[in-house]
């Protein structure tokens, strides 16, 4: 760190560094989650722990850091200096990447250097409104910002949970409440579903550390309020929402009329997250928010350890378009998406599969029609989709009042698009796709038949064309006056350029032109090798060169530029008035577009589908689907979808076949590295895939509606959070033992690894029993426990299967295909050998192993009664046996192995499998 001069610090002499310190001391303590910043008007500082950590994320170095020490002070603190784009990309950062919280404290004093210090603006994850113009401004909003808020009552050995959810870009509210665990498995199952960024719960209460531990799990950051702003009066939340609520045409303007009211623990947690995001105190939010239910079972249930198992998502802060991370999660697979609202609703779809029969079909219908349909697919993606606004943010200003007649545009440009996409979609004459996008957006489309025509009216389009966003002259006696000055102006700026063309013996509009450019106004540009004819002429002021040529002008056109500005300056101040209006016209359209944002959405998903179908090495099929309860999952060829386009992959496709009441569990053995845990994977995506209503990885597909797709897959250790792997492993299984049901899909790998070999091989064995005997759901289980196979043995709906290698003393091949039946051993030295294990470690591990397999032989001998007196009672006929005798020796032989083959020893079965064939 480098000790500055004090006067050299930020610009503030030693005294007033004095008091900026004592002010910055004042400050109550934060968590290391959040960043305060200070504006200091030509750029921002952070200070104390947030200098070092801004170094290291900013700068990647904490040589920046610098030390502000006021002569005669014993206080001192580290600051660091960022700049106005480095405070804004680093925001962006914190609040969509990081899920950190920001403060922006601004002096408010008269000088810069004042010590009136405000907190003028904050953010979270879940509430960007103050930041918005900064984040999206130039930037997609690409995933949503959903805050939840929830309360809990205990209800006996049960929790009644009520819980709320604000979507402020779709300006939404839910509530739901239901009853739940000690292990909060709905709960979880309702995190994964809305995919909050931040969750509000009281705070000072132990029965709240396991929801919290719960949210950091799932990366949503957790806010703290006063146990006691949960119980606010339920007269005072519906005040609130009376105010906030948009009700339809002759409804009774009371929320009190609503069934979602009725839930009383849910609406005081809605009431909290509505105060903590000041909703009431904003009057744009005024009449433009929908309250609804929120119902768990109209979808496919995921917990967290699914999703992370299934690899639906990137890993946080990984980049979706880097081809490092591509194909990494099934979001990057599936994604193809052009507009902002598309990518935002494949990433809903992909948390909330549906169980939803008919639902489903209609998607694989459209699904189907697109991928039938190249040209029109085609077209829609690469022509029109791309060139569509994100509705959303338009309308978000709007309601702010801070569009433009830019923005207006936009929208207006999403009028004379939509006609030709509808055009398009006719031409496929599909029912489906008729009756789900083409109607719908027909009768949006005719809402806003008026806004067009304002927009028409009233909009200088010709001015758009050269890039200006102007009222047309004609809709205001005073504005056609300012016009009839500009184009007065312009008139004599050309026939100056004909004057200077002449001079200089130039082409007027070719050689030579006039043009127009933002910080220049009106300007001449001639050619770059045409520059020595201006460069000693005194009548000519060289502006700069650039690589179209060199930019100048005269004591003239700067005359006539500066009067056309001032003519523009006042058109301008004219027509805004005239803006103010038009914004509050378009408000009132603020429903259909919010409804044409959604269909564009769904239009964007149905065609990512589509091209992800087509696009991959071997093309997906349709799925053929079949109601709750019918009991088959059969998948051919089945591939990982994002494993096969990684590069230098050639995926080996197999098969699972499932069937109520036949198979209902696989076990599947064999060696590390051998391909077990992407054969489950790639089943619990496949079926996840079907019931989002995209195509899956296979030759062919039939799949039942399940109720749940549960996982244990990979653990790691939460030392953070005080829980080992094992721990892990366990919480995470005891959420599956009581969640599935004989409707789930269960995927299990490696379960019972953190603990001693035989307490996790009997844990293993006990819950794939459990599955198998009680909950009897489809389930896939990998394990190196090879004693748990022999549950094939005694349950008909139990098989064996292992992933196929070929080994022998020097070479050792993974062939990644399922075979049925058990594979004995792990090859867990052949697979050290081929991650080029030294020589030694190699032949020591081998030794070890032998010496092991002959101890655990002999104990299993001793520990097998029946096997035990067989073998003594051999020794003593062996003992007693005439040598001399050939046939004595023979009938000795014969009566030992009739012995064997006739015992129930499981040793012997496996020692000497031959004598049982």
């Amino acid at each position: 760190m480098a000790n500055l001069k004090p006067l050299h610090c930020l610009n503030l002499d030693a005294n007033q560094q004095k008091n900026f310190l004592k002010f910055f001391r004042t400050l109550p303590e934060k968590p290391a989650t959040t960043v305060r910043f200070f504006d200091r008007s030509d750029y921002y500082s952070c200070h104390g722990s947030d200098a070092e950590f801004v170094a290291k994320c900013v700068f990647k170095s904490t040589n920046v850091v610098k030390i502000m020490a006021p002569a005669g002070s014993d206080q001192e603190v580290p600051y660091v200096v960022l700049s106005k784009n480095n405070f804004e990309s680093f925001v962006r950062d914190l609040l969509l990447v990081r899920n950190y919280r920001v403060e922006v404290y601004t002096n408010k004093g008269p000088m810069k250097t004042s010590n009136d210090w405000v907190l003028e603006f904050k953010g979270s994850p879940g509430n960007l409104s103050q930041f918005e113009d900064l984040l999206f401004a130039n930037n997609d909003m690409v995933a949503g910002s959903a805050l939840i808020a929830l309360h809990v009552k205990p209800q006996g050995k049960q929790k009644m949970i009520g819980i709320a959810c604000i979507e402020n870009n779709e300006r939404t509210f839910s509530v739901s409440e239901f009853m739940d665990n000690d292990f909060y498995s709905e709960l979880e199952a309702m995190v994964v579903l809305l995919g909050p960024k931040e969750c509000i719960l009281p705070a000072s209460d132990a029965e709240y550390e396991r929801i919290k531990t719960l949210m950091e799990r799932n990366n949503v950051i957790v806010t703290l309020k006063k146990k006691q702003d949960f119980s606010l009066e339920k007269n005072d939340v519906i005040q609130d929402l009376n105010k906030l609520l948009r009700f339809a045409k002759g409804q009774k303007e009371s929320a009190n009329t609503m069934p979602e009211t009725a839930k009383t623990i849910a609406l005081a947690a809605l009431g909290v997250a509505i105060r903590y995001l000041e909703l009431v105190n904003e009057s744009s939010n005024h009449g433009h928010y929908e309250l609804k239910m929120l119902n768990l079972k109209r979808f496919v249930h995921l917990d967290a350890a699914a999703v992370s198992a299934l690899n639906l998502f990137p890993k946080p802060g990984a980049l979706m378009n880097s081809a490092a991370f591509k194909w990494h999660s099934v979001l990057g697979v599936l994604d193809r998406c052009r507009t902002p609202q598309g990518h935002r609703l494949m990433a809903q779809w992909l948390k909330q599969p549906l169980r939803s029969y008919d639902i489903i079909k209609d998607r694989h219908d459209i699904v189907e029609c697109f991928v039938d349909s190249a040209t029109v697919r085609s077209e829609l993606h690469d022509t029109h989709m791309k060139r569509l606004p994100d509705i959303l943010i338009v309308v978000k200003k709007l309601l702010r009042k801070k569009a433009s007649l830019q923005d207006i545009f936009r929208l207006y440009q999403v009028v004379l698009r939509m006609p030709k996409i509808i055009r398009l979609l006719e031409t496929l004459e599909n029912p489906t796709v008729r009756n789900i996008i083409n109607d719908p957006m027909r009768d949006t489309l005719a809402d806003l038949k008026l806004f067009k025509s304002m927009v028409e009216q009233i909009l200088d389009l010709e001015a758009v064309e050269r890039g200006e966003y102007l009222v047309k002259h004609t809709f205001d006696e005073q504005l056609k006056e300012y016009k009839e000055q500009m184009d007065d102006l312009e008139g004599k700026m050309k026939r100056l350029l004909s004057k200077v063309a002449d001079e200089l013996g130039l082409d007027a509009g070719s050689s030579i032109k006039l043009e127009f450019v933002g910080h220049h106004g009106f300007h001449f540009r001639i050619s770059l090798k045409d520059e020595t004819i201006i460069r000693k002429n005194t009548k000519y002021q060289t502006l700069d060169a650039v690589k179209g040529g060199v930019r100048f002008t005269s004591e003239k056109l700067a005359d006539y530029n500066a009067d056309f500005a001032t003519s523009k300056a006042s058109y301008e101040e004219q027509q805004k008035t005239i803006v103010d209006e038009v914004v509050r016209i378009a408000i009132g359209y603020v429903e259909p577009w919010t409804m044409l944002n959604n269909q564009i959405a769904q239009l964007d998903c149905y065609l990512s589908f589509a091209i992800a179908a087509v696009s991959a090495p071997e093309p997906y099929v349709r799925p053929k689907m079949f109601p709750e309860g019918e009991g088959r999952l059969k998948l051919t060829q089945l591939r990982h979808p994002c494993l096969e386009l990684q590069e230098d992959v050639s995926f080996i496709a197999n098969d699972a076949v499932f069937q109520k009441n036949e198979t209902i569990m696989y076990i599947i053995t064999g060696p590390n590295m051998g391909g077990k845990s992407t054969y489950i994977r790639s089943v619990g995506v496949a079926v996840l895939m079907a019931h989002v209503g995209a195509f899956v990885p296979c030759s062919e597909a039939e799949i039942t509606l399940i109720d749940s797709i549960l996982g244990r897959v990979g653990a790691d250790d939460n030392l953070s959070k005080g829980l080992s792997t094992f721990m892990v492993e366990m919480v995470e299984t005891a959420g599956i033992i009581r969640t599935a049901t004989d409707k789930s899909l269960v995927i299990i790998d490696e379960l019972g690894r953190g603990t001693s070999t035989y307490e996790g091989c009997g844990i293993a064995w006990s819950i794939a029993e459990y599955l198998a005997k009680e909950t009897k759901c489809f389930t896939l289980f990998a394990t190196h426990f090879h004693e748990i196979t022999e549950m094939a043995e005694t349950l008909t709906t139990v098989k064996s299967c292992h992933m196929n290698a070929i080994a022998d003393n020097d070479n050792f091949t993974l062939l990644y295909q399922v075979k049925p039946g058990v594979m004995e051993k792990s090859f867990g030295i052949q697979v050290a050998k081929l991650a080029k294990f030294p020589n030694e470690v190699v032949k020591l591990a081998q030794k070890l192993y032998e010496e092991c397999e002959d101890h655990y032989a002999q104990l299993q001998i001793e520990k097998d009664d029946e096997g035990m007196q067989i073998l003594k009672a051999a020794l003593v006929k062996i003992a007693n046996v005439d040598t001399n005798n050939d046939d004595s020796i023979g009938a000795m032989l014969q009566d030992v192995r009739t012995c064997v083959r006739q015992s129930g020893s499981t040793y012997f079965r496996k020692t000497f499998p031959h004598l049982y064939v």
